[in-house]
């Protein structure tokens, strides 16, 4: 266990600590009576270990919510007490049913509405509206007893002074004691960024090695036997493998936690260096990264793509066996000089990226013990590549060190084509009377000028951090602290971009069109066309919110939780509610509700030993110290400590957690105020005194009936199973990736026309920058997609096996693949923003231009049809959200289109002494990205 967690497992334990001590105080004592444990229990739910701007958001949204739920009550009280039988007043038991149903109304009303706007915003409104749910069941479950308002309202400012006090206590520790900023995170990730990186580029230069010294990217060709595959350095190829793609997973999850702790620190308020905009300028930077690497990682799905692609072509016996091993050398020459440059590459990127953690003071370093100094550290580290990351001209050298790598990379490059045609050795004539001829792609060359132009681009994204670094210690940024406020999001004119931007389906329904001449809005509606049916046009988003999943949710929420709390409003039962503590069972329900079943079941088991272990915590720390309050307060700490842990290292595991905690604060609580108060006070509200070893159980049987019944409601009247959203989550997610397609085409078009002298565009700046905020949009939407699919496929795996098992195997390839397109599409479109366009010139006009006007009239020809990826994309999607088969005759487009139109129109284009040419390799790279998307959705169509 690291220092760190450790603090923040003592610091979570620290807030119920401090409740229940200061509950031994009689000022507290006073002001609180019988309702004192709840504050213990508000104090956990208030997640004081979340970064300050982060928790202070939500604060303001828990007091906000308690003072609305509080109006709320007072109302309802007042309505309730209205509503009582004037005869009631006179019996000895204050009952009355009246004032019961109204209070039953009010209360399955509020938990509705608050839980539907919990499920909006979950991130955000889960903790306040969990406090205000339990604030309402605490309330109105008494409210047919109060014959007065002035009883109801005194209750109401007692349960705030309660909820206050756990407020507060979680305030200041979180704000005072080991604070935390979403700076801070933002940091941390930038650190972990920098090792993955390293870590990355170690694996992808250990798998070449292996691949280069196993044959493995000319195994195909080679047509290599059962007998020679199966060597000893097969083993230490799959484990490079291994190793490659766990790490790249890791680099593209620390990019995704980094986007999301920026979220917050562009609104915070903090004492520091690096203003927020630094810190969203850093994340760009830190993106152009990622995402030449993450091309590198797709290494090996290329290679099996391609393998694949060819066996299904090309059977194991047409190839020239002297043909292919006289084209071995070179191939191999070009592997090895490959593996040599990752190693450099290494090496160069991560003395950059060290230069830039010490240059702006993150390198981390621990405040409790003196360290040698980073700067000697890595200055011994980068000594042989004659590297000083402490001179004022590291980035010179840097750029020097490029530069030879760029010159060394020149000399390697092959003579002769990618591309050669070949007559297959049964020659005949076709309907033309010309010889049929194949045309050969040198796949094996393409994948190293691939994987050079990669290279390239992650030096370049590394000497633009080393820039960034430099520049903010020439203006001196990092010379002094200064107090830092909330960044500027957008400029008036990026939003007034941001608004073109396409949202979906959604606006499209609310646009008129015309049909036949009438002016449609939807399917079934023509435009309102006078005052009544425009006066009754709201009735359409009231009727669409309350039938929303949203309120189908909240509505599930109230029923279980009505379900426990009718048995507070009937005369019969009211009584045994409230002294057997039944609004217990309706905390955990409103505590423990998921949306799904699979989450339900998955967490029922979870609480239940969750609530088994807090209770025997709570024994341990009550009857070691012989019930002494302060040994007990001191092992409560500890107790928490060890409970906190769970809630620390294993996130998905939140809810099981938060119910241990709360159980354990709880019981000691409850038998602490007891002992303060007297036995008298105590059972003043109803409620008879138990000792610790019947209140535990209690509890555990109040935890198991909520979660039972949660569960129950989850799917009742019929289950809102996490694997039936799975289908409809990838069919979005495949649509979004095809308009994420088409702006990715947008952008390569570009690319291959700029600086044509016949472009009609009439303000390209404007035209590129929105062309930016539209990829930028559908990448976050597809990341957010992607993680809402991998979220639900998980828990699909914790539902019963009703008529059959869920292919989690199937979904799991199918996000993958959806991943590894994104990350194709996403390189893509970076490539196409950031590489010198080609020339116009003609071939050889220059020496060093590549001409483009082949290329563009190869982009424009018959043969090359973006349209049909798009609309293969969309077939996918409906399939998927609509369980229905595909059209048939589907395909995907051809491998390497451009380069064969190429072939046809000038093959001296395509000869690889152009290989140096940044122009040249760009659109190698793309037309590989390109085949390898269309081979994986020819494997999503399988």
């Amino acid at each position: 266990m690291d220092t760190e967690a450790l603090l923040m497992m003592m610091k979570g334990a620290l807030v119920p600590t401090i409740v229940i001590a200061i509950s031994q105080s009689s000022a507290v004592a006073n002001v609180t009576t019988t309702t004192g444990y709840l504050a213990a229990l508000i104090s956990v739910s208030a997640q004081c270990l979340q970064p300050r701007a982060k928790f202070m958001k939500v604060m303001f949204f828990c007091l906000l919510s308690l003072c609305v739920t509080a109006s709320i009550t007072c109302l309802a009280i007042y309505t309730a007490v209205k509503a009582r039988d004037p005869k009631s007043d006179e019996r000895d038991d204050l009952y009355d049913s009246s004032a019961s149903a109204v209070a039953a109304i009010w209360l399955f009303v509020m938990i509705w509405v608050g839980n539907a706007l919990r499920a909006w915003r979950m991130a955000e409104l889960q903790d306040p509206i969990v406090a205000s749910s339990i604030f309402a069941v605490v309330v109105l479950t008494r409210a047919g007893n109060w014959s007065s308002t002035g009883d109801g309202f005194l209750f109401i400012a007692r349960v705030i002074k309660t909820f206050l006090i756990g407020f507060g206590v979680a305030a200041g520790v979180s704000l005072f004691i080991l604070p935390r900023t979403c700076r801070g995170g933002v940091f941390d990730d930038i650190r972990g960024f920098v090792k993955e990186t390293n870590a990355v580029l170690e694996s992808l230069a250990e798998f070449v090695n292996t691949a280069s010294r196993t044959n493995f990217l000319t195994r195909q060709k080679t047509h290599l036997s059962e007998d020679e595959q199966q060597q000893p350095s097969d083993s230490r190829f799959a484990s490079a493998r291994s190793h490659l793609t766990r790490a790249s997973n890791t680099l593209n999850a620390l990019d995704a936690k980094l986007q999301a702790d920026l979220k917050y620190s562009r609104n915070e308020v903090a004492w520091g260096k690096l203003s927020a905009t630094d810190l969203d300028e850093m994340s760009v930077l830190l993106r152009d990264v990622l995402l030449p690497l993450s091309g590198m990682s797709l290494l090996p799905v290329i290679v099996d793509s391609f393998a694949e692609a060819e066996s299904r072509l090309q059977p194991s016996g047409l190839a020239s066996s002297s043909s292919t091993i006289q084209e071995q050398a070179p191939i191999d020459n070009s592997i090895d000089a490959l593996a040599q440059c990752l190693g450099d590459t290494k090496t160069l990127v991560g003395a950059g990226l060290q230069y830039f953690l010490l240059r702006l003071e993150l390198t981390g370093k621990s405040p409790f013990k003196r360290r040698p100094s980073d700067v000697e550290a890595a200055t011994r580290e980068f000594a042989p590549m004659g590297l000083d990351v402490s001179s004022p001209d590291f980035a010179s050298s840097f750029q020097l060190k490029t530069k030879e790598m760029a010159a060394a990379k020149e000399k390697l490059r092959a003579d002769g084509f990618l591309v050669r045609g070949s007559t297959p050795s049964s020659q005949h004539e076709n309907s033309d009377g010309d010889l049929d001829t194949n045309m050969v792609i040198h796949q094996d060359f393409l994948l190293v000028l691939y994987l050079f132009n990669l290279q390239t681009m992650v030096l370049d994204a590394t000497l633009s951090l080393i820039a960034f670094a430099k520049r903010k210690m020439d203006d001196g940024t990092m010379k002094r602290w200064r107090l830092l406020g909330p960044g500027h999001h957008l400029s008036p004119r990026s939003r007034k971009e941001k608004k073109g931007t396409p949202r979906g389906s959604e606006e499209a329904e609310d646009m008129d069109r015309n049909v036949q001449g009438l002016e449609v809005v939807d399917l079934v509606h023509l435009k309102p066309a006078n005052f009544l049916e425009r006066g009754s046009d709201w009735f359409r988003p009231a009727a669409h919110l309350v039938g929303s999943d949203l309120s189908k949710f909240g509505l599930r929420v109230a029923a279980a939780s009505l379900s426990i709390g009718i048995v507070a409003f009937l005369h019969q039962t009211h009584e045994w509610f409230i002294r057997q503590r039944g609004v217990w069972a309706m905390i955990v329900v409103v505590i423990g509700m998921s949306p799904t079943s699979g989450q339900s079941f998955f967490g029922f088991f979870a609480r239940i030993m969750a609530t088994i272990v807090a209770l025997a915590l709570s024994l341990v720390a009550w009857y070691v110290v012989n019930r002494h309050t302060p040994g007990v307060i001191i092992l409560l700490f500890v107790a928490n400590v060890i409970e906190y842990y769970t809630y620390i290292k294993k996130p998905h595991l939140f809810g099981p957690s938060i119910i241990a905690i709360v159980t354990l604060n709880i019981i000691i609580a409850y038998e602490l105020q007891v002992k303060k108060l007297g036995i008298a006070v105590a059972e003043s509200a109803g409620q008879p005194y138990y000792p610790i070893y019947e209140f535990g159980p209690y509890k555990l049987a109040a935890v198991a009936v909520g979660c039972a019944v949660s569960f129950f409601w989850t799917i009742f009247p019929y289950p809102i199973t996490a694997k039936s959203k799975v289908p409809a989550l990838a069919g979005g997610s495949l649509f979004n990736l095809a308009r994420y397609y088409s702006a990715t085409h947008a952008a390569v078009d570009s690319w291959i026309h700029k600086g044509h002298e016949s472009s009609t565009v009439t303000h390209p700046s404007q035209e590129h920058t929105h062309l930016r905020h539209l990829l930028r949009d559908f990448y976050k939407q597809e990341l957010l997609a992607l993680n809402r699919l991998r979220m639900h496929s998980h828990f699909a795996t914790y539902e019963p096996p009703i008529g059959g098992k869920f292919p989690s195997a199937i979904y799991g390839a199918l996000t993958a693949g959806m991943q590894r397109i994104l990350t194709i599409l996403s390189l893509m479109a970076h490539m196409a923003q950031t590489m010198p366009a080609p020339s116009f010139q003609k071939l050889g006009a220059q020496p060093s231009d590549w001409p483009s006007h082949h290329l563009a009239a190869a982009w424009a020809s018959t043969d090359f049809q973006f349209q049909a990826t798009t609309s293969l994309f969309c077939h996918l999607a409906s399939s998927l959200a609509h369980a229905a088969p595909l059209p048939p005759f589907l395909a995907v487009s051809e491998t390497f289109p451009l380069m064969r139109h190429l072939h046809k129109i000038n093959s001296e284009m395509l000869q690889m002494q152009h290989s140096y040419q940044p122009a040249f390799t760009a659109f190698i790279s793309l037309e590989l990205l390109r085949t390898v998307l269309s081979l994986e959705l020819q494997k999503q169509i399988e």
